[in-house]
């Protein structure tokens, strides 16, 4: 069976590579706030004081109190500090297994931020009263809690900028010994290696044809190697994003390629303004593109068949962002 170049540089890097990663365990230790004031306790935390860009976090808001004190917890807005919130539930009055007389109230959320670096969830504020008979709320304040968002710094060749290829140097043929045919084994392997290589880093945009197009065609032969058991689904779900990044950069003349992660999205929210769905399609396959590259994350077969769908719909729905472009222009002129 034959494969097309840039399937063809995957069988056969993935005959020579073996990697072998240690486990990474980004959710460190949950960073957390606890004030007291009186019998009312504040505990505000996140699951995680370490993640990606675009990765859900979940913040949780708990507050402990006698039985038949009045609690406000409060009402996240859509941007709390650098995050978006988006989702939250709350739980009010509950029997704590602590203390028969004690209740307690939870709020949690969902955050997710395009930011990196030292990020701060910022202070919250619940109003409570232990006198049923108050007419005015006592104030509990959380602490500030610091996360830290990745930012991932990516080094992949332009494939424009390839080095020449110097010319082939006759060398005598050793006698022939009992490993001689191993030699000669891994020699045209390595010379395969190089040639599949090169032909990689060329496959680009054929002159003429639409980058979405050309996408789809790259989409479909990296599809064909989940047919093989033994494929590498880290390579392949990697591969997947880094030609996506490509017709990006080819459809919207935006650099990609050397940019983080969270430059990438930043450039799709705010050069080309794409809708919320393509952002949260591209988010998620760039964030766990990030998570397989450096914390060694395992891709399932489900989530490279999800990671394939979201791509061909991410193509679909940047032709329908540029076609809408192009509508409007006319329109105004």
């Amino acid at each position: 069976m034959s494969y097309p170049p840039r399937i063809a540089a995957f069988l056969l890097l993935a005959m020579l590579v073996a990697t072998t990663c240690l486990a990474a365990d980004t959710a460190a230790d949950s960073p957390k706030s606890v004030v007291n004031q009186g019998p009312v306790t504040l505990s505000v935390s996140v699951d995680r004081q370490l993640a990606q860009v675009a990765y859900p976090m979940q913040l949780v808001v708990e507050v402990t109190a006698p039985q038949g004190t009045r609690v406000e917890l409060p009402r996240l807005p859509e941007q709390l500090g650098d995050f978006d919130v988006r989702g939250q539930e709350t739980l009010r009055d509950l029997p704590t297994a602590a203390s028969s007389d004690n209740r307690l109230w939870v709020l949690k959320a969902t955050l997710e931020t395009l930011k990196t670096g030292q990020l701060q969830i910022p202070a919250l504020e619940v109003h409570f009263a232990t006198n049923q008979q108050a007419t005015a709320f006592e104030s509990i304040r959380s602490k500030p809690i610091e996360i830290q968002i990745a930012s991932v710094l990516e080094d992949r060749p332009d494939p424009t900028k390839i080095r020449d290829i110097k010319d082939t140097v006759d060398l005598p043929v050793p006698e022939q010994g009992s490993s001689a045919w191993l030699s000669i084994a891994l020699g045209g392997i390595a010379a395969g290696v190089a040639a599949a290589i090169a032909m990689v880093l060329l496959a680009k945009p054929r002159r003429g044809i639409a980058p979405a197009a050309w996408v789809l065609e790259q989409i479909d032969d990296l599809e064909q190697l989940l047919a093989d058991e033994t494929a590498d689904t880290q390579l392949i779900y990697n591969e997947l994003v880094d030609v996506v990044r490509e017709y990006f950069e080819f459809e919207y003349d935006v650099p990609t390629r050397t940019r983080t992660s969270a430059e990438f999205l930043t450039e799709a929210v705010h050069t080309v303004q794409l809708g919320e769905t393509p952002r949260r399609r591209l988010a998620s396959l760039v964030s766990i593109a990030d998570d397989i590259k450096f914390a060694c994350y395992g891709v399932g077969s489900s989530q490279i068949q999800q990671a394939f769908a979201d791509a061909r719909a991410f193509v679909e729905e940047c032709q329908q962002h540029r076609e809408a472009l192009e509508t409007e222009k006319r329109d105004v002129a």
